[in-house]
């Protein structure tokens, strides 16, 4: 039986973090958009697009928001622990959008890292 997917490990700049929920990787660094002309014949654009990686945290994960967003640069390791131990690295990556807290349940969202320099092992 194959795991397709599951829990996750999660690692910035050598530090160890805990994701409360999936994690979801968008690994492409580029993307096509396709359309029509007026006369019905197609066209097709590609532009550059970023890695991404998109999480959600527990607030008590120890990232103070203000100091760790404005953080140059991170190196990301995402290991897929149930999916054998397939490994994302994010290299020079930055912090994307907005740490939204949900003070329901201690759910940060809004947060993802994006790199041009990412791989999969």
């Amino acid at each position: 039986m194959q795991t397709t997917g599951g829990r996750f490990t999660l690692d910035i700049n050598g530090r160890r973090y805990s994701g409360r929920g999936k994690g979801t990787i968008m690994p492409a660094t580029a993307t096509r958009e396709n359309g029509a002309n007026q006369d019905g014949t197609g066209w097709s654009s590609v532009k550059p697009q970023l890695a991404s990686l998109d999480l959600t945290f527990d607030r008590g994960v120890g990232l103070k928001w203000d100091a760790d967003m404005m953080l140059a640069e991170l190196n990301v390791t995402f290991v897929e622990t149930d999916a054998g131990k397939r490994t994302h690295l994010f290299t020079n990556a930055n912090w994307s959008g907005q740490p939204s807290l949900d003070t329901e349940n201690g759910e940060v969202s809004g947060l993802k890292i994006e790199t041009a320099t990412y791989q999969v092992n």
